[in-house]
């Protein structure tokens, strides 16, 4: 069979291979990006299907709207508006059959081949596979701990110009790094930004995600000109397999949206999201936020003091403040792929950092998933990791 060009630069063989061995059951996986499903409600989300279908059954099984179920729609409007100050209206927003889709939307939107992306490095391994289909050029931007870096920014965009049609980052607890920009990068940015004419993805998955008092306040915030799409997700702070997601943007940017919509899969899972607002209306959804934070701020606790006592000095990291993920660097010329290899002859498994790189990949990181293992397997596996990463290192 004759395939499109674009497979081919989607595959990465290798870390395909080595990470279908992670999925073996008798493996410690400290690789996927996943919440815990202890935390999913289930005798909630149960109640809330049942609810649904006695009460609205009918609609419940045929098409929603493209632009998604309208009482959904006002409630994630309102409590995005209460969260972050905002003024948004139901009609500024579509639901998406996850945030992934979200990402595919806007390479259909934005991007012709050639075009080029920029993305805050290291990034989020699905962002750079969604959007690297549409064939663009992705190069990398240079972060550090604030954020992305405003010369480096200004150095990719004298280079590239008007080939620049998307900046993707994601603000809050990144993938995979779970780094948050500081609120003086932030208005830095979109100021900087504010003076041409690219579009600024902000996935926001992992914004919830915060072991701290309050929320950081969105890109959106400072967004006056009306160059943001604002990605927002169930999938970390509810359940992933509901598949519900939504777009924030201005109103130019949402009526191409909604084309699109129809054009992709006419619309989402009308059972999927009326569950949704329904678990929203009565239920504790901010309760169960701060539950799945408390969980994964006390596994954070358990991994960061065995990283400390296990791990090798020359390993270094950085404390999360929110999100899933511990971000560990390894000494130049170490190479996480053939750690992993090693690792996974002692049945545990992360994920090697140059997976996250559009261009100019560094070997020498390694990204860990806090969330989903028990205690029990987080000390296992950090112990076993511990002990042969020493071992790696030394050689």
């Amino acid at each position: 069979m004759r395939f499109a060009n674009r497979i081919g630069t989607l595959e990465d063989k290798e870390l395909l291979s080595l990470m279908q061995l992670s999925e073996r059951p008798d493996i410690i996986s400290f690789s996927g990006g996943f919440p815990s499903p202890e935390t999913y409600p289930i005798a909630e989300i149960k109640d809330s299907f049942m609810k649904v279908l006695d009460e609205s059954g009918k609609e419940a099984l045929s098409y929603s709207s493209a632009r998604g179920h309208a009482p959904l729609r006002s409630a994630i409007a309102d409590r995005m508006n209460r969260n972050y100050n905002l003024s948004i209206d139901k009609e500024d927003l579509i639901i998406t059959s996850g945030s992934q889709q979200a990402l595919d939307m806007s390479g259909m939107l934005f991007i012709d081949k050639g075009d080029v992306i920029l993305f805050e490095t290291p990034s989020y391994l699905g962002a750079l596979n969604a959007l690297k289909a549409y064939e663009a050029e992705l190069v990398s931007v240079d972060t550090d701990n604030d954020g992305i870096i405003i010369d480096k920014l200004k150095e990719a965009i004298d280079k590239y110009g008007d080939r620049i049609k998307l900046i993707y980052v994601i603000p809050d607890y990144q993938n995979p790094t779970s780094r948050s920009w500081s609120s003086k990068r932030r208005k830095e940015f979109m100021e900087f930004i504010g003076d041409y004419d690219i579009a600024i993805l902000e996935d926001a998955a992992y914004a919830e995600l915060s072991f701290e008092s309050k929320l950081n306040e969105p890109l959106i915030t400072y967004d006056k000109k009306g160059q943001i799409v604002y990605c927002g997700t169930f999938s970390k702070t509810f359940c992933p397999g509901l598949r519900v997601a939504w777009i924030y943007a201005k109103k130019e940017i949402m009526d191409k949206f909604l084309v699109l919509k129809t054009s992709v899969d006419l619309s989402g899972s009308a059972i999927a999201q009326m569950q949704m607002v329904y678990y929203m209306n009565h239920y504790d959804y901010d309760g169960h936020i701060k539950k799945i934070n408390a969980l994964y701020k006390s596994r954070r606790d358990l991994m960061m003091k065995l990283v400390s006592e296990e791990f090798p000095k020359e390993a270094t990291y950085e404390k999360p403040t929110g999100g899933l993920f511990l971000w560990v660097s390894l000494p130049e010329g170490k190479d996480s792929r053939e750690l992993l290899k090693l690792a996974l002859e002692e049945n545990v498994a992360f994920v090697p950092g140059a997976s996250f790189y559009p261009e100019n990949a560094k070997i020498n990181e390694m990204r860990i998933n806090f969330s989903n293992m028990s205690e029990e397997k987080i000390i296992k596996g950090i112990t076993i990791l511990g002990k042969i990463m020493k071992e790696f290192i030394s050689k």
